[in-house]
């Protein structure tokens, strides 16, 4: 899936044609050189954006320095997902380093200049300047590079107590809106608070709490949290999705070290919360349990394994963290389709990956598993026979018919989900930016003018007021992206796995399931013929080949049947696996309702705290312009 880029997503808006300059419609090089459009003086043109390096310079300015442990240590406690760390948390840990706000707000700038997330290159720029700032050095790249090969080590004191997980900014707690267990669901959850000067909360229907993401932590790591279904409420009852909650729960995470001398490989961690042990997988080891079970389950649904590389025509592109972020994902949702399957969670080879110590390349060279077809295995009782619908056939083909198009409805929502939630990434960080630059506006300009300046106390002090409210939309904001990332976009990728293994199924069907009876049954017909008119000999040798075609005849009647019973169970399967869908679209709408409720109550707030600001200036500027003279 493409994710579109900052530039993308700003003109996605607005079209891609350039706006008109105010050199389109004003002469900025007039004759007279002391007009003020003439930039004599080297003055910056105040309606610019502050100056920046690009991302890619600041990114690699330290990748030949040899740095303090302390550098990977506090970017590894941020959780990195995909190689990047979500620009709040590394706020928080600039945040312990006792630098004024305006030191903190220059450094991000300077360092993570437009992206929403932060590498481990510019992160390591970023504690550098900081070191710099501790000894009262310049804070700039220039500094920064003439002094790399003897930089001072940062100091960054409680770094360990910095609560990554938590989407809250810092010490500032979002309101909490916990709903009365006592509500009545007829209440209407839209409905706005009311108006009173008192913080009201309107109650959120009971709804199934939805865990089926294998993805649930706010700050991802490069490994999945269990996956958590619970029910609640009057929506479902346990007895109903018994089946879904005694599931294994499969996490895949990146093993520490890659592999490989010359072409470095990537090991994976495989553990089951059933069996509680972890297995060390390449992904070669995948691909080899996909073919087994291919071979063994012809028609039942298998999942489909994410590419080990992309490519075009024959050029493949570079495999960067983020594609490998995704590839595990692909892996972990791989791993929990068999383990959640009625049938395949049961298959011994699946059992042995998930458990077996030794590698798989290994346990290969002395074991021989066995791939015999489940068919050979398995007979149908007569009742069983009789359950299967008699127009079976002609509903499968409707929905492999109806399975195309929704494959491509839900790879376009998926796109259009991941482009919500990265705009959302893109509106909490520019809300964290600027209560960054209010919170340097206020350290710098403090003071007032005139004698009689109690105005100007207040003004700073709502200034201070809406930086905090505005820091908290931030958090608010990053954690409904979170959200959307780790459970609407990967469960709405899992049903989009759903349907693309099911038509592959059907499609396997119609490649390998042939019925050859009618020609069968031709050639029994003309060596019974032949028998009166055979001599001895011949006549043994045509009764043997008579009676193979009637065996095999009855083999591939047996195996039709096998065919239409596995079809019409896994039929069964996938109609079920759409209350998963109801049961997202429920949770999805809770959510939301949440964080808007949240937002409401954050803004609501602030309104209140912004009216003592004066209105009146008696004198005194409500706009501190200029710092107090000593």
């Amino acid at each position: 899936m493409d994710i579109m880029d900052d530039d993308e997503l700003s003109t996605s808006f607005f079209g891609t044609t350039t706006p008109t300059s105010v050199n389109d419609l004003v002469d900025v090089n007039p004759p007279l050189s002391g007009s003020f459009l003439v930039d004599n003086l080297n003055i910056g043109n105040p309606w610019d954006p502050p100056s920046t390096l690009k991302g890619a310079e600041t990114s690699n300015i330290l990748a030949d320095v040899v740095l303090p442990e302390i550098y990977s240590t506090a970017f590894n406690l941020a959780h990195p997902s995909a190689g990047r760390i979500p620009i709040s948390a590394l706020n928080k840990i600039l945040g312990v380093s006792g630098q004024p706000h305006n030191i903190v707000e220059k450094i991000v700038n300077l360092t993570v200049p437009s992206s929403t997330r932060v590498n481990q290159g510019e992160f390591n720029t970023a504690l550098a300047l900081v070191a710099l700032a501790q000894k009262h050095m310049d804070v700039s790249i220039e500094n920064l590079i003439s002094r790399k090969e003897d930089l001072p080590e940062p100091i960054l004191p409680n770094l360990e107590n910095i609560n990554f997980r938590s989407a809250s900014f810092g010490n500032l707690a979002v309101p909490s809106i916990s709903p009365p267990t006592s509500a009545p669901l007829e209440a209407d959850p839209w409905a706005m608070p009311s108006t009173s000067t008192s913080i009201s909360t309107n109650p959120i229907p009971s709804v199934p709490t939805l865990r089926i993401s294998d993805e649930t932590t706010p700050y991802p790591e490069s490994s999945s949290a269990a996956t958590e279904i619970t029910f609640k409420g009057s929506y479902a009852h346990k007895g109903e999705f018994q089946w879904c909650l005694d599931m294994d729960s499969i996490s895949v995470k990146f093993a520490p070290e890659r592999e490989g001398f010359l072409f470095k490989h990537v090991n994976y961690i495989v553990e089951s919360q059933v069996h509680g042990v972890k297995a060390l997988r390449r992904y070669s080891d995948f691909w080899w349990l996909m073919e087994c079970l291919v071979k063994k389950y012809p028609f039942r649904i298998l999942p489909s394994l994410p590419p080990k590389k992309i490519g075009v025509n024959g050029f493949y592109f570079t495999v960067d963290e983020s594609f490998l972020e995704k590839r595990r994902k692909g892996l972990t949702r791989f791993l929990n389709f068999i383990a959640r399957h009625p049938v395949l969670k049961d298959d011994e080879l699946f059992s042995m990956f998930l458990t077996e110590q030794q590698e798989i390349a290994l346990w290969r060279k002395t074991n021989t598993p066995d791939l015999e077809e489940e068919f050979l295995k398995k007979h149908i009782p007569i009742e069983i026979e009789r359950r299967i619908p008699h127009d079976l056939d002609e509903r499968l083909k409707i929905l492999k018919i109806q399975l195309t198009g929704a494959i491509e409805h839900y790879r376009n929502m998926c796109h259009i989900m991941e482009r919500i939630a990265r705009r959302r990434e893109g509106t909490s960080t520019d809300y964290m930016r600027y209560g960054l630059a209010l919170n340097s506006l206020i350290e710098s300009e403090k003071g007032c003018d005139i004698e009689d300046g109690s105005n100007c106390s207040q003004v700073v002090s709502g200034l201070t007021e809406v930086s905090t409210h505005v820091q908290r939309a931030s958090a608010i904001i990053e954690e409904e992206a979170v959200s959307t990332l780790e459970n609407v976009l990967e469960n709405l990728k899992r049903h989009r796995d759903l349907l693309v293994s099911f038509r592959e199924t059907l499609e396997r069907r119609d490649r390998i399931a042939t019925d050859t009876t009618a020609t069968l049954n031709t050639r029994i017909a003309s060596n019974e013929a032949k028998l009166p008119l055979s001599g001895k000999e011949d006549v043994d040798k045509l009764s043997a080949a008579i009676q193979k075609d009637k065996e095999d005849i009855d083999l591939q009647q047996k195996r039709r049947i096998f065919v239409r019973h596995c079809l019409n169970a896994e039929l069964s399967l996938y109609h079920k696996s759409s209350m998963f869908i109801s049961l997202l679209y429920q949770n999805f709408a809770q959510e939301q309702l949440k964080f808007s409720q949240q937002l409401y109550e954050n803004w609501k707030a602030l309104s209140r705290k912004v009216l003592d600001m004066p209105v009146q200036t008696n004198d005194c500027p409500i706009h501190i312009t200029k710092e107090r003279k000593n």
